[in-house]
C-alpha cells in the first residue's frame, strides 16, 4: 500500500511539475549586429522589367486590369464558421473560419501556409474598401504553383487567385514555390515563395482569364489560361540575396524565409526560418517604407536591422509587436517525436527569453499576423481535415497591450 501511495504521489508530482517545466523560460539570444547587417536583399531591375511587361500584356483585351473589389464581389466559394477544434484555451475565445466542406479542407491538392489581411494593409482601420479581408497563401504538393485566397471575413465568401510571373511582353507563367508566408502592406502583397526569394504583387492589379484549360499562360486557342482559375495576380517585383544562391537554415549568409509578417510598431517585416527537428532558426527584421515596399539603404540594398536565434523547435511562424514576439512551433512534450501533433504558441522579448503560452494550438500551425486596429492575432494551420484560420486577442494571450 505504501508503495502504491508513493507511486501515486510521484505521478501527481509529475503532473504538477511538467506543465511548469514546459513553460520554463528559454534563452532567446540576439544575433551580433555585424552579422545581421550582412544579410542583405536586392530588387535589381525587377520592378522596371515586370512593369514594362505588364504594360504590354494589358494591351491584350483579355487582360484588362481588375481590382480587389471585383475579386471579393465574385466570390465563388463559401467558408464556414469555425467548425474544427483548435486546441486553444477556451479563455482565449478563438474565432474564425474553416474552408468550404470540399477540396480546400479534405484534400492536399493545395496546402495552406501563410496568413495576412486588411489589418496589415491598413493598420489604422483594419479594412480595405470598407471590408475586413483575410488573405492566405497555398502551394501544390510539388511546389509547382502558388495561389492566394481572398476571404471576406464577415460574409465568408472567398475566391482563389493564381500567382503568375510575366515572362515576356506576351505571356506569363505560374509562380512556383511553397508560398511559405505573406504579408500585405498598402497595396502590395509580399509573398515568400521559396528559399531566399520574396515576390511582390499589387492588390489593385488582377487579370480575368479563361478558365476552360489546365494550362497557364497564352494557349494555342489564343486565350490566356490559369490552371482552371478565373483570375491571376501578376508579379510586379522581387527581392533576393545579391548574387543568388541557395539559402541555408541556421548558418550561412542566406537565411531561408519560411514565414513573413509585418510589425507595425516599428515598420519592419519579420522573417523566420524553419528547422524541422531543432531550435536555432533565425528571425530577422527588414525595414519597409510608407509605400509598403522594403526600404533600401544608401548602397541600394535592403539591410536586415535586427536578428535573433529562436529557441523554439520546428518554428513555423513569427510575429512581433513592441519587441515582444509570438512564435508557432513544436510543443516541448512533442519535441523529437514523429507524427502530427498540436502545435504550441511561444512568447517572449527578443534578446531575453521565451516561454510557452497558454495551452496548445491547432495541429501543424503555420504563419501568424497581428492586426493593430483590432488587437487580433491571426493564425493558420495546414492539417488535413482540421484546417482553420483563427483569430484571438493578442492582449489576452500575451498579457501585453
Amino acid at each position: 500500500m505504501r508503495r502504491r501511495i508513493l507511486a501515486g504521489l510521484a505521478a501527481l508530482l509529475l503532473l504538477t511539475v511538467s506543465p511548469v517545466a514546459a513553460r520554463a523560460a528559454a534563452s532567446f539570444p540576439k544575433l551580433d549586429p555585424a552579422t545581421v547587417d550582412g544579410y542583405r536583399l536586392t530588387a535589381g531591375s525587377t520592378f522596371a522589367t515586370y512593369g514594362a511587361r505588364i504594360a504590354q500584356l494589358e494591351k491584350a483585351a483579355q487582360l484588362t486590369r481588375r481590382g480587389l473589389p471585383e475579386i471579393l464581389a465574385s466570390a465563388n466559394r463559401a467558408a464556414r464558421p469555425l467548425c474544427h477544434g483548435t486546441y486553444l484555451a477556451a479563455a482565449l475565445k478563438p474565432a474564425g473560419f474553416c474552408w468550404e466542406d470540399a477540396n480546400d479542407d479534405k484534400t492536399n491538392d493545395w496546402i495552406p501556409q501563410g496568413v495576412t489581411g486588411s489589418g496589415d494593409a491598413a493598420p489604422a482601420s483594419g479594412t480595405v474598401g470598407g471590408k475586413r479581408v483575410v488573405a492566405t497563401s497555398w502551394h501544390t504538393p510539388g511546389d509547382t504553383m502558388v495561389r492566394v485566397s481572398f476571404v471576406d471575413a464577415n460574409g465568408l465568401g472567398y475566391r482563389h487567385v493564381l500567382l503568375v510571373e510575366p515572362t515576356s511582353d506576351t505571356d506569363f507563367a505560374a509562380v512556383a514555390g511553397h508560398g511559405h508566408g505573406l504579408t500585405w502592406a498598402g497595396n502590395y502583397l509580399l509573398v515568400a515563395t521559396t528559399g531566399g526569394l520574396i515576390r511582390v504583387f499589387d492588390t489593385t492589379h488582377f487579370w480575368k482569364v479563361d478558365d476552360s484549360a489546365g494550362t497557364v499562360g497564352l494557349g494555342s486557342d489564343g486565350k490566356y489560361h490559369a490552371a482552371y482559375y478565373d483570375y491571376v495576380m501578376p508579379q510586379v517585383g522581387a527581392y533576393w540575396y545579391p548574387g543568388g544562391g541557395a539559402c541555408t537554415p541556421v548558418t550561412g549568409a542566406r537565411p531561408c524565409f519560411t514565414s513573413l509578417s509585418a510589425d507595425h510598431s516599428d515598420s519592419t517585416f519579420v522573417t523566420s526560418e524553419y528547422v524541422p527537428t531543432a531550435a536555432g532558426g533565425r528571425i530577422l527584421r527588414w525595414p519597409f517604407d510608407a509605400t509598403g515596399l522594403l526600404k533600401p539603404s544608401a548602397d541600394g540594398l535592403v539591410h536586415a536591422t535586427e536578428g535573433f536565434s529562436s529557441p523554439v523547435w520546428g518554428m513555423q511562424g513569427a510575429v512581433s509587436r513592441n519587441g515582444y514576439f509570438v512564435l508557432t512551433g513544436v510543443c516541448p512534450e512533442y519535441a523529437g517525436q514523429a507524427g502530427d501533433h498540436p502545435s504550441c504558441l511561444h512568447g517572449g522579448v527578443g534578446g531575453v527569453s521565451t516561454t510557452r503560452l497558454s495551452g496548445q494550438a491547432p495541429v501543424n500551425s503555420e504563419n501568424l499576423a497581428y492586426w493593430p486596429a483590432t488587437g487580433e492575432l491571426w493564425l493558420i494551420n495546414e492539417q488535413l481535415r482540421e484546417r482553420v484560420t483563427v483569430h484571438l486577442s493578442w492582449q489576452t494571450l500575451t498579457g501585453r497591450p
